[in-house]
């Protein structure tokens, strides 16, 4: 064997494993991608009408939907019940975010005001709380409404920004009373 084939030889060796090595790296880099970095969106809503869960996972950066679920609630399962036996949710997004992995682990988590739809998600409900004001109220049909009205943001400084805004000061003081204190609006 000559020179040049121990060379050509060594030198073939070298390249094979710098390939190997190379392969290696950008797998532990792909794996660390998927681990690490948020690709999914996932968002939160709730049904201004019944109270359900809606949630939302998307691409990051694309937004095109990935799944999406729903998940029934006490309030939702008394209200169709109690109320209406079906209806159209009216999804209002929450002000809360999380980034997820292609692995669905928690990466990071967003909460800005920005995010939600309406002022609906700001009131002291939660499902039973909502429960509660359709019990209490003398017409849930009239409750409903009130609910609708709060579902999403109107333009600030508006006639119907200022009305939205009463409602929802009528409705926290009437709740943080204990939904003891007559009803706050007028019935219909």
């Amino acid at each position: 064997m000559t020179e040049h084939e121990k060379s050509e030889k060594a030198s073939s060796t070298s390249d094979q494993k710098y390939r190997k090595w190379r392969r290696k790296i950008l797998l532990v880099i792909a794996i660390l991608f998927l681990l690490l970095f948020p690709v999914i969106s996932e968002t939160y809503f709730r049904c201004a009408i019944c109270s359900m869960f809606h949630t939302k996972w998307r691409i990051m950066g694309l937004g095109l939907p990935l799944y999406s679920w729903n998940r029934p609630t006490t309030s939702s399962d008394w209200y169709q019940a109690n109320v209406e036996t079906e209806h159209q949710h009216v999804w209002v997004q929450t002000s809360y975010m999380e980034g997820k992995t292609f692995y669905g682990l928690k990466t990071w988590m967003l909460q800005s005001s920005s995010l939600s739809t309406g002022p609906l998600v700001y009131l002291p409900l939660g499902h039973t709380v909502q429960k509660r004001i359709y019990q209490k109220s003398p017409d849930p049909q009239q409750a409903r409404e009130i609910f609708l009205q709060l579902a999403h943001n109107e333009p600030y400084d508006s006639d119907a920004y200022k009305k939205q805004k009463e409602i929802w000061m009528r409705l926290t003081e009437w709740i943080e009373s204990g939904m003891e204190d007559p009803w706050p609006f007028e019935t219909q």
